[in-house]
Parts: C-alpha cells; structure tokens; sequence
C-alpha cells in the first residue's frame, strides 16, 4: 500500500489532442471506406459489363478500327462510353486502396504518438536519463 509520505509521480494515460484528432479522422476514413465499398459492391453499375447492345456495339468499333475500317457513330459512341465506363470503375477502386493506405498511415502514426508517451512516461518514472541506443538513441537534440 502506499505510505502516507511517499509520492509516485501521477501519469497521464488518457489521449492527447493529437491522438484524438488521428482517431477522429481515422474513424471518418474508415466509416467512407466502409461506404465506398458498399456501394461498389451493391451498385449494378460497378457489377455488371453494361447492357449487350452496347457490349456488341463497342466490339464492332474496336473490330472496325482494327481492320482500317471508320467504325459508324453509333459504334464509335458506345465504345467511348465503355471506356468511359472502365475508367470511372477504375478510378473508384483506385480512391478505395489509396484510402485504405491513408488509414494505414494514420494507423502508424496514432501508434508512434502512444509509444512516444509511453516513453515520456518510463523516464518520468526512471529519472530524466538518456534514451537507451535500442529504443530509438540517435535521435534526440543531443545527437544533432
């Protein structure tokens, strides 16, 4: 039990400002992850090839422009709406992994924020020594 006399320095383990803010915006990246994904997995738009009209359509551009031949406007349209079509589909899952990166990185750096609090928090209850090599030495004020 704790005597009447002796002190233990008090620490603070709840977040800080900075984590509160990483954990906020990480929960935002995640939550539009969450609906992206959704969406692209529920929307016909992102499942299906389109109708076959336009399918034959396309191809008999894409033949067409192959054999030298001008394909007919009606070809020509569909294709660009194809590829139209595959250029958006890819661009959406595109934004899905580079959020998914981005939740990543807010991920590492909510951890280094609590690692470097725990760390504040052994040299307070240590004494204010030097950081051992094996934990990050080099990198403090006094290493340049």
């Amino acid at each position: 039990m704790d005597k009447p006399g002796s002190e233990r320095p008090g620490f603070d383990f709840g977040p800080t400002l900075r984590q509160r803010r990483l954990r906020v915006l990480s929960a935002f990246v995640l939550l539009l992850i969450l609906t992206l994904v959704a969406v692209g997995v529920t929307q016909p738009f992102f499942r299906n090839a389109g109708s076959a009209e336009v399918r034959a359509l396309a191809r008999e551009a894409i033949l067409a422009r192959r054999s030298g031949r001008e394909p007919t406007p009606q070809a020509e349209r569909a294709r660009r709406a194809a590829a139209v079509r595959v250029a958006v589909i890819g661009a959406y899952w595109s934004l899905c992994f580079l959020l998914s990166g981005v939740l990543l990185i807010l991920a590492w750096l909510d951890v280094r924020e609590i690692r470097r609090k725990l760390d504040d928090a052994r040299r307070r209850l240590t004494g204010a020594g030097p950081v051992s090599p094996s934990r990050g030495g080099g990198q403090g004020p006094e290493d340049g």
